[in-house]
């Protein structure tokens, strides 16, 4: 993340290099509150896809997910551009990695490896977007895992194994470099990667999984008729050949079917798999009520799905407002339950973060709910609380924001309340000797020396967005006036 150094406000070359700073900001494309086309969410941080084929990601910067270059704990409040390529095509993440594809089938990842999840070779974590794979035609990142499948139809996986869930034949704990799917087949179509399985689509519209099935989340019987509570090699979920796409959660599964059909198996805590009851494990596929299902969706324990009249649906467990039904916790919800009354749902996450959800509309909008402590939301009111129903991200025309909201690092600096009208309050590891206030142009507005109570009184600003410097920092930090 940039960072800001201010000098003597009588100094032109300061001022210069200050307004320098603010138009360098915007060398990337402007966002914009449309042209969205496809979202994906991880742990506090969201990455989406726009119609002009350029990539923006806001939230936490664990690991480096943010592709900035840089593994700082910092935060971005607003989509911010990641590069300036617009040739990219698909993306999907992890827990805590991201992975893009660019239309010559390329394949690149950042972020955690740990497990080895970006297939390099090493278990080092990657700052910005590197090549991991190329012609490929379909990939998902599991939470520690990566499945890709090549043009030649062949399946391939890296990083955590350790429940057999790359379908390579072992349960050899994690690789870091891609292996084979054991079958060695060489006419798969797609692939979802969820906790501690895979599963993958063939040409032929048979459903295929691997992995961990002690909550029935294979879908291919009792541990006991298998012999075995993990499945180490890809095997088919029963005999239909219709199956249109499969999303996840961490012990549930949901499988679409060409036919408009939605299926649900696993776990069934919190109502998850839409059957009406709660509790209890379901072993095999069993339909949920309904068949004209468009897509679907899953968070680690809830469940989404559009229709074909552009109507959303949840249901599962309503904890941080992931089900979006109004209310920051809407309990447990064990039936699909229509999300307000829009019927322009257009697309969802195949998996969305542990705590947010979110959909973009017919509109090319974009929209997000949940937990918002991280700023993964975008919406940008820099309010850090349980938000239960859709909001729309938002973007800052300025061009400081456009790109980089350089809001706070993990620092022992802050302020409160974020936006605020009169008094704010701020908190420092260090004593207060100064604050200055500057407007987005860069311009000092206001300054305090030695505030009382580490308090200061903004009511004379107008609304709008403020940079706060305390002390001799070299980094400041938003502030919505309001």
């Amino acid at each position: 993340m940039a960072k800001i150094r201010f000098f003597k406000k009588k100094t032109r070359i300061a001022a210069f290099s200050l307004l320098m700073f603010f138009l360098s900001l915007n060398v990337n494309a402007q966002c914009s509150l449309t042209g969205w086309s496809k979202l994906a969410q991880g742990e506090n941080f969201s990455i989406a896809l726009k119609q002009d084929g350029t990539l923006w990601i806001w939230g936490r910067n664990l690991y480096g997910i943010l592709g900035d270059g840089t593994g700082a704990h910092t935060q971005i409040q607003h989509p911010t551009q990641i590069g300036t390529d617009n040739n990219w095509t698909d993306i999907s993440v992890g827990r805590y990695f991201a992975l893009g594809k660019k239309a010559n089938g390329d394949l690149y990842g950042w972020g955690a490896n740990d497990y080895g999840q970006l297939g390099l070779g090493n278990n080092t974590n990657v700052f910005t977007p590197t090549l991991i794979q190329q012609n490929v035609t379909a990939f998902s990142a599991g939470y520690f895992h990566t499945l890709v499948v090549k043009a030649d139809g062949t399946l391939w996986g890296t990083g955590y194994n350790d429940w057999s869930g790359l379908g390579v034949g072992t349960s050899v704990g994690w690789y870091n470099t891609f292996q084979q799917e054991s079958s060695q087949a060489t006419n798969w179509a797609s692939v979802l990667g969820t906790y501690y399985n895979s599963f993958a689509i063939k040409t032929d519209g048979t459903l295929w999984s691997a992995g961990a099935n002690v909550e029935g989340q294979t879908g291919l019987g009792t541990p006991a008729s298998l012999g075995t509570n993990e499945t180490a090699n890809f095997t088919q979920i029963g005999t239909d050949t219709n199956w249109k796409s499969v999303a996840g959660g961490i012990y549930h599964t949901l499988g679409l079917k060409t036919n408009g059909e939605l299926w649900s198996w696993g776990h069934n805590n919190n109502g998850r798999l839409g059957l009406g009851t709660t509790g209890g494990i379901q072993y095999t596929p069993q339909q949920v009520a309904g068949n004209t299902w468009a897509s679907i969706g899953a968070t680690n324990e809830a469940s989404s799905a559009i229709k074909t009249d552009g109507s959303f649906w949840t249901w599962g467990n309503g904890s941080y407002g992931v089900l979006g039904q109004g209310t920051p916790y809407s309990g447990a919800v064990n039936v699909p339950t229509q999300v307000g009354t829009d019927t322009n749902w257009q697309s969802i996450p195949v998996r969305s973060g542990e705590v947010s959800a979110g959909g973009i509309k017919a509109d090319s909008t974009l929209w997000s709910w949940g937990w918002d402590t991280y700023w993964q939301l975008g919406n940008g009111d820099g309010v850090a609380a349980e938000k239960g129903s859709p909001t729309q991200v938002t973007c800052v025309d300025n061009a400081v924001l456009a790109v980089n909201d350089n809001i706070i690092s993990q620092k022992k600096t802050s302020l409160y309340p974020n936006p605020a009208k009169d008094i704010v309050t701020l908190q420092s590891e260090k004593a207060i000797s100064e604050v200055k206030i500057y407007n987005v142009a860069g311009s000092l507005v206001k300054s305090f020396s030695k505030p009382s109570d580490n308090t200061i009184n903004i009511s004379e600003l107008s609304a709008g967005v403020y940079f706060v410097k305390i002390n001799d920092s070299v980094e400041s930090i938003k502030l919505i006036k309001k």
